[in-house]
């Protein structure tokens, strides 16, 4: 066998593969992976509510889960404001930057 020859690996392959078809893949792995929204209980809203003021009242560090699009993205932070007209909520991370979350998008908040 020729030492000198060398194998291209799936670059020859690439050409076979137009962006529409990588992009459907993509696509179907997105779809395939995502969970549909769960369904919270009063009695679970009402304890994600009190744990929110709470943690914001005594500057408790919470981790609040979100689900956005099929996906659950879990954040650490500091509760700094409520917004009960806008039903938002912005929390500052560990490193100051803050971000503003829809509070119908929480699923689980808790002490951490």
């Amino acid at each position: 066998m020729n030492k000198d020859h060398k194998d291209r690996g799936m670059k020859k392959w690439n050409g076979f593969f137009m962006p529409e078809t990588i992009k459907m893949w993509k696509n179907l792995w997105e779809d395939d992976h995502k969970t549909p929204r769960p369904h919270l209980v009063e009695t679970k809203i009402e304890e994600m509510e009190r744990l929110l003021f709470e943690g914001m009242a005594t500057k408790k560090l919470l981790e609040i889960t979100t689900w956005t699009n099929g996906f659950f993205t879990s954040r650490v932070g500091f509760v700094t404001k409520i917004d009960p007209l806008k039903k938002k909520i912005q929390i500052q991370y560990e490193l100051r930057s803050t971000i503003h979350l829809d509070f119908f998008s929480l699923t689980n908040v808790m002490v951490k």
